[in-house]
């Protein structure tokens, strides 16, 4: 149901505003939230659960929990990243700007494996997802890294990391990365 509030301007023009875009969410909670649906999308037909992060955990660097339901062992932590821009897009690279606070948080050792995880959308909110009877498709995709081991840097603000195109986040390459840490291998 859709309410509308008419807004008496000037008397000659009637201006009326549906209600429903007062409600919308911003377009950076829209792409959280759309690149979230991705993983979850890519680890259901893998097999895996996901678990979203709290806050203090989201503000610490981690945004999800990827695992293998009832093996302990089989997990990874995601800061996941979403972005309509089109010139972070090289030949066999995306090169994105991460925050440096970000950075550190993946770099660094952990008991948990950490990855990066960054979505691409198309620049049209209307793009990114069409639904028929015969298919649902999400636009356009994901990549993923591992920056454990990545030098320190002494840039301020972002630090611009390569994702090699190679690294698509799908179902059978997320099993190899949990096929990798489950035989404690490097990512």
């Amino acid at each position: 149901m859709v309410i509308f509030i008419k807004c008496p301007i000037p008397t000659f023009i009637k201006l009326v505003v549906p209600i429903y875009l007062f409600l919308l969410m911003d377009t950076n909670s829209q792409k959280e939230y759309f690149s979230y649906a991705y993983v979850r999308a890519v680890a259901a037909v893998a097999g895996y659960s996901v678990e979203e992060k709290s806050r203090p955990m989201d503000n610490a660097g981690i945004d999800l929990t990827i695992e293998a339901p009832g093996d302990f062992l089989s997990k990874v932590d995601a800061q996941v990243k979403c972005t309509a821009s089109t010139n972070i897009i090289k030949a066999n690279t995306i090169n994105f700007p991460l925050p440096r606070k970000n950075y550190d948080t993946l770099r660094r050792e952990s008991l948990v494996p950490l990855i990066l995880i960054v979505v691409l959308v198309p620049d049209k909110l209307t793009e990114w997802m069409t639904i028929s009877k015969e298919e649902c498709v999400m636009r356009k995709c994901g990549y993923w890294a591992s920056l454990k081991g990545e030098p320190s840097t002494k840039n301020k603000e972002t630090v611009t990391v390569k994702l090699s195109r190679k690294n698509l986040f799908t179902p059978d390459n997320l099993s190899k990365i949990m096929e990798k840490i489950n035989n404690r291998e490097e990512l």
